[in-house]
Parts: C-alpha cells; sequence; structure tokens
C-alpha cells in the first residue's frame, strides 16, 4: 500500500511539473540551463548570428544569479549541442561552446556563446543549421554584421590597415564609428591585427595607445554610427608592428567590436534603430614576399 501511494504521489507530482513547464509556454524548448532553467522561442526577441548573441524579451537576473555549470539547445526535442558557463578568471580554455561567467560579460537579458577553434576543421555548433532554421521559423533570426579585410600595405615596419563592414540585418544598426570616438577611445574596445607566420608559427603585432571611457563602463551615444540595412562602411588605420615581416604566408586576424554590458535593455534599440553588441572576426591570408 505504501509502495502504491508513493507510485501515485510521484506521479501528481510528475503531472505538476509538466504543467508547470506547459502553462509557461514551454512546451517547446529551445535553451536549458543546467536541471531547472528552461525557456522557449516566446522568451527570445532575437538570435543575432553574426555575434552569437541570444537577445531575451526581458531580463533574467536567475541566469546570472545561478550556480549552474551546463547549458544545452534543441530543437523538436533534439539536442542540438551543448556547452558550459566558463570562469572568466580560469587559466584554461574551454574546448566545447561556452559562455563567459563570473564576471558575465553582458547585462541579464542577453547571453553571449563563445566557441575557441583550436580544430580549424572542426564545424562551428553554433551555425548548425537545424538550430539557424528553427530560429528562422520563429522569426529570430537575425544576420548582424560581417567584415571584410580589403587591403594590407606594409612599408617596413609600417602597415596601412583597411576594412569594411556591412550589415547584413533586415534592422537598422548603430556601430561603433572609430572617425567619432578617436583611434585611441576605439582601440579600448579592440586590439590592432594580429599577423600569424603560418610556416615560421611566429606571432607579429602592433602595441596600439587606448584611452579609456570614463567611468570605464559608460558609453556615449555620439560613439555610435547608423549603418542602415545593406550598407557597408570602410575603416583604415596605420599601425607600427613590433618588427618588420619576414617573408613567407601570414593569417591575418582582426576584431571589429561593439559595445557589451555598457548597454541596458532599455538603451538597446534608440528611435528604432538596435546598437549592435559583440564582435566579429576578421581574417585574411596574406603572402610576404
Amino acid at each position: 500500500m505504501k509502495k502504491s501511494l508513493l507510485i501515485v504521489s510521484t506521479f501528481i507530482i510528475s503531472l505538476a511539473a509538466c504543467e508547470r513547464i506547459n502553462s509557461d509556454n514551454y512546451s517547446d524548448p529551445i535553451l536549458k540551463i543546467g536541471d531547472n532553467l528552461v525557456y522557449s522561442y516566446n522568451n527570445f526577441e532575437l538570435y543575432d548570428s553574426s555575434s552569437h548573441i541570444l537577445y531575451f524579451k526581458s531580463s533574467h537576473s536567475e541566469i546570472s544569479d545561478s550556480k549552474q555549470s551546463s547549458f544545452a539547445f534543441y530543437v523538436d526535442s533534439l539536442k542540438i549541442y551543448q556547452g558550459s558557463f566558463w570562469p572568466s578568471y580560469s587559466s584554461s580554455l574551454p574546448t566545447d561552446p561556452f559562455i563567459s561567467s563570473f564576471p558575465f560579460f553582458y547585462q541579464d537579458y542577453v547571453l553571449r556563446i563563445g566557441f575557441i577553434f583550436f580544430d580549424q576543421g572542426k564545424a562551428d555548433p553554433r551555425n548548425d543549421d537545424r538550430l539557424i532554421s528553427a530560429f528562422k521559423n520563429h522569426d529570430l533570426l537575425h544576420s548582424g554584421l560581417s567584415g571584410e579585410i580589403k587591403s594590407i600595405v606594409k612599408n617596413g615596419s609600417q602597415v596601412t590597415f583597411s576594412f569594411v563592414v556591412t550589415n547584413r540585418d533586415q534592422s537598422n544598426l548603430l556601430i561603433l564609428d572609430p572617425d567619432k570616438m578617436g583611434p585611441k577611445l576605439f582601440h579600448y574596445f579592440t586590439n590592432a591585427p594580429v599577423f600569424y607566420n603560418i610556416t615560421q608559427k611566429k606571432v607579429y603585432s602592433a602595441n596600439t595607445d587606448y584611452q579609456t571611457p570614463s567611468p570605464w563602463n559608460s558609453w556615449n551615444i555620439g560613439w555610435l554610427s547608423l549603418l542602415k540595412s545593406g550598407d557597408s562602411r570602410q575603416f583604415t588605420f596605420n599601425y607600427t608592428i613590433d618588427s618588420p615581416l619576414s617573408p613567407g604566408e601570414y593569417k591575418v586576424s582582426y576584431e571589429f567590436p561593439g559595445l557589451s554590458n555598457q548597454v541596458t535593455k532599455d538603451q538597446l534599440y534608440q528611435d528604432n534603430k538596435r546598437i549592435w553588441l559583440g564582435d566579429i572576426q576578421l581574417t585574411k591570408i596574406m603572402t610576404v614576399q
């Protein structure tokens, strides 16, 4: 009899749990965090595939307050990929997708999914076709920015570096504009390009002067410029690298930055224009004779 009562009680508890999930519109979850945080499509405002940022419709302090260690994305109850919350102070690097934590680099309406390419031949799980299609089918998919290194002109240890940023999104975006900010303030948010000699396995880089915002976590609407959907902007910088590039083949890497934890939920849209958050990586192979 006690066993029967236990089975019935367990069944009732299970039904209650299912009912709670269904009543919160979580019958079709796309994101699970740890064992007890579950989110469905209608919790989200958009997914930016360029910066791999998922925007919630509202703030979710339970994520940053929780001690959860893992997360997973699902489509039709099928797990697409999983990852972990990775403490920013850790001396090791994650090999799977991760969300930087302790501290979080974004406010609690944003989740940024990171991934480090140790194996360049490995596919990016964040761009799984099933997941991208699911976001698209629920009108959540946004393409954000793309970037291309246009030219690299070297003269000894001097390098003139030009790149183009294009708005691939259906929305008009506000981006950091180095012409408005000045190069020192802009380079607080990014670094100079890195030149990796593939043959010699040697890295060449440049030290750039930068200016810290005051206060350090502030931002100013005057730093931003409108980039309409489909439009592009070209930027050019002059750098001095630590030594002249020796002959060989190079992989050039550069990070175009956006704002991050500075922007609150109520600041994200400025007159129907979205502030673009995150960063994108630009790469190019070049040969030095």
